[in-house]
């Protein structure tokens, strides 16, 4: 693998014992790995173990998104959101591509072709922004705050919340029969942000077990799909 791709150190450090958590991304960040698979996929287990590994290394920031297009009448993916699989069409449409399958794997918004092979693409060499990443529990729901520049009129801010440590007893697709395990699953998410100051309220999936969770905040720029700021904060760490 590429070193650059975990050679930066987390510019992100919440604030234990505070009312809310807070972490400040700014200068050097993490690189933003995004896997797009489904447990209905036969060939997406071993590219789930590869991000799995990466957890808790330095340098970067996992998310695993579950898309729907596996699903069938009698069976469906726990985890499996139609909006990921429109955000996995919109970075194909991006690479001027257009092509959709599972596993795929994106680095800094930029789709990594020959995954697992090979180095992956090269991040756009810009000046990371400052994002400010404010997160507190409110009964059912997160309610996360993002405060940024204003920026170029292209550039969004996007965020998820992600779980780690979760496992399930395939009954359908490629995968039956099979107890998967899977880390960085995307539980919530929202975007596009406006720049500058937004506030938005995450719904807590009931299973969710906020010591194996984290939020992730990322500026990208919409036109070309390039990340230009990553923000990631352990939950476990600061929230009750």
């Amino acid at each position: 693998m590429h070193n650059r791709l975990f050679a930066c150190l987390l510019a992100a450090v919440p604030v234990a014992g505070s009312a809310a958590c807070v972490a400040t991304g700014a200068g050097d960040r993490p690189h933003l790995v995004e896997l797009y698979t489904s447990e209905g996929c036969s060939s997406c287990p071993p590219a789930e173990r590869w991000l799995s590994a990466l957890r808790g290394k330095p340098g970067w920031a996992g998310l695993e998104y579950h898309v729907d297009y596996w699903d069938t009448k009698d069976w469906h993916d726990p985890w499996a959101d139609a909006r990921f699989a429109k955000r996995q069409k919109r970075l194909a449409q991006q690479d001027r591509r257009g092509i959709l399958y599972t596993p795929q794997v994106a680095v800094d918004g930029r789709l990594w072709k020959d995954f697992p092979k090979g180095a992956p693409p090269l991040p756009v060499e810009t000046d990371a922004s400052v994002l400010n990443l404010s997160v507190t529990r409110a009964a059912a729901t997160l309610k996360a705050k993002v405060e940024t520049a204003d920026g170029k009129g292209s550039e969004r801010v996007f965020i998820a919340l992600a779980e780690d440590g979760l496992s399930n007893a395939v009954d359908g697709g490629e995968n039956r029969g099979k107890t998967l395990r899977h880390d960085h699953v995307v539980r919530a998410f929202a975007g596009p942000l406006p720049m500058g100051t937004s506030e938005v309220e995450l719904e807590l999936p009931k299973t969710l077990d906020l010591a194996n969770a984290n939020v992730v905040a990322f500026v990208q720029d919409e036109r070309d799909g390039s990340v230009l700021q990553v923000v990631p904060l352990a939950l476990g760490a600061c929230l009750p």
